[in-house]
């Protein structure tokens, strides 16, 4: 499926890409990564007709493997999306190419070719673009799309000075009768007040996204909900299979680590493991920095033991005082629910 007509250049460079990433897993080195992640990859590239972004997801987990078995593959439901857009006039990445492969019902691979966009920095004030955020969220209400990761890197000033959006890869398709509801104009709204001053706010009800007063403090209860869910997410990213750390399930227990971890030597720290290496976590995300320990061994907790490993020239006087700053942050983070150091 294209959303172009490829001319036979562009349509081998496209064959290029995809026989390599079936291949290999991979993509080839005249594509350059802008963002790896466990589960997406998005990197940029030329063809002969002019610069392009390529996504890219080869389904490591099991969870995402299950997940699209009924579904339409990534890259082709972003396709359909974007073309919904592009049909209604609402400023998106155009549609190169989409290549999908199943191995029996399981997802395979996924390839988005989409065309560059020409973006410029943005100056408008905070005011002025979170407005022109709402009037674009309404028009793609109106295109009947709902777009499900609303945040402000979603939105790219053109050079025209029109905005457009972004990664529709978790959109849906919404019918003209639904779009207009309250709790949907709501929702969307939080989404656009999330980590943003509650003054914003009035900006959503001039560009008529909000209607009254009740609509504005239900979006604003919503988005600091969303912020707080959202900080819970990043933090619970050490416990989980994620881009930067692995799981391992084992007879004793749990075992987790950094994918980067080098070896070092476990620190028996008993039932304090769990919260030094969540605490951790919170002091990284509170811009502390990555912190000592590599990875965490969690037994079943009637055992009450753990240990943490960490590198071999860090001592026993600076991994007490890790685990001791990491368990206060942990405590703090569990009180409070904001990361902090």
């Amino acid at each position: 499926m294209s959303g172009e007509d490829l001319t036979a250049a562009d349509a081998a460079v496209v064959a290029r890409w995809w026989q390599a990433f079936v291949a290999a897993g991979d993509l080839p080195a005249d594509l350059a990564p802008v963002q790896t992640r466990l589960v997406r990859g998005v990197y940029c590239g030329a063809m002969p007709s002019g610069p392009v972004f390529v996504k890219a997801m080869a389904f490591p987990r099991a969870k995402d493997r299950l997940r699209y078995v009924f579904r339409a593959l990534p890259g082709a439901h972003e396709a359909a999306m974007l073309q919904r857009l592009a049909a209604a006039g609402v400023p998106a990445p155009a549609v190169v190419a989409v290549r999908t492969r199943r191995a029996g019902l399981l997802p395979a691979h996924s390839l988005l070719v989409l065309r560059a966009l020409p973006v410029v920095a943005e100056t408008a004030v905070p005011a002025v673009r979170i407005a022109d955020e709402a009037a674009l969220v309404l028009c793609l209400l109106a295109a009947g799309v709902v777009h499900g990761d609303l945040h402000t890197g979603n939105f790219v000033r053109l050079v025209d000075g029109r905005l457009a959006v972004l990664d529709l890869q978790s959109a849906t398709p919404v019918a003209p009768a639904r779009a207009d509801r309250r709790a949907l104009r709501v929702r969307l709204a939080a989404n656009l007040l999330q980590d943003r001053p509650a003054e914003l706010a009035s900006a959503l009800r001039r560009a008529g996204l909000l209607r009254d007063d009740g609509e504005a403090r239900d979006a604003l209860a919503a988005a600091g909900g969303r912020a707080r869910a959202f900080q819970r997410g990043r933090v619970g990213r050490c416990l989980a299979e994620s881009t930067e750390f692995t799981r391992a399930w084992r007879w004793w227990g749990c075992e987790h680590r950094r994918r980067d971890a080098a070896d070092g030597r476990w620190v028996a720290v008993g039932p304090l493991a769990l919260a030094a290496w969540r605490g951790q976590r919170v002091r990284e995300l509170a811009g502390a920095g990555a912190g000592p320990f590599l990875g965490c061994r969690r037994h079943w907790p009637l055992l009450r033991r753990g240990a943490l490993l960490v590198p071999a020239d860090v001592g026993e006087a600076a991994a007490a005082a890790a685990i001791a700053a990491a368990v206060a942050a942990d405590s703090r983070w569990r009180a409070r629910g904001e990361v902090g150091v």
